[in-house]
């Protein structure tokens, strides 16, 4: 009789012991997807950012049409309902960016960057805000630096 007691306490136990294992599992592979998403959208921002300073319109434009397909792809995943304001506006403010672009090339301005200085930066800064999303609300501090 209490051996078949223990026998279910120890199927119960390594039940549960499995479904534990699997749920930190499904958890360490979302938190590793946000933490790839979050680095792709910050290395697209610091190459945006170098191409604003350097005013090299070009890069800008090609910067863009790169990130586009990164933020689809944010989009489509399941996991991220959290960033997804800050994903909503990211892609605004991307497509508002993208036809500037385009009106700034077909007036052939000799600095077109003027035009489209303040939207590039609008956009760099909701970026930041993608990022910090995707990381659960924090960018992570250099290693030595407290948080109080």
């Amino acid at each position: 009789m209490f051996t078949g007691f223990t026998r279910a306490v120890t199927a119960i136990v390594a039940g549960s012991m499995l479904m534990l294992s699997g749920a930190t599992m499904a958890t360490a592979d979302a938190a590793s997807q946000a933490r790839h998403a979050a680095a792709k959208v910050q290395m697209k921002h610091d190459q945006l950012q170098r191409a604003l300073e350097s005013e090299d319109f070009r890069t800008i434009s090609v910067r863009l049409d790169q990130l586009r397909p990164i933020l689809d792809s944010i989009a489509g995943q399941s996991g991220f309902d959290s960033s997804m304001d800050e994903l909503r506006e990211a892609r605004l403010a991307s497509a508002e960016l993208d036809a500037k672009i385009e009106q700034a090339e077909l007036a052939m301005l000799s600095n077109p960057i003027e035009m489209i200085m303040g939207l590039v930066q609008s956009l760099l800064k909701t970026l930041l805000g993608l990022v910090t999303s995707l990381l659960g609300g924090g960018l992570p501090l250099p290693v030595g630096v407290s948080r109080t």
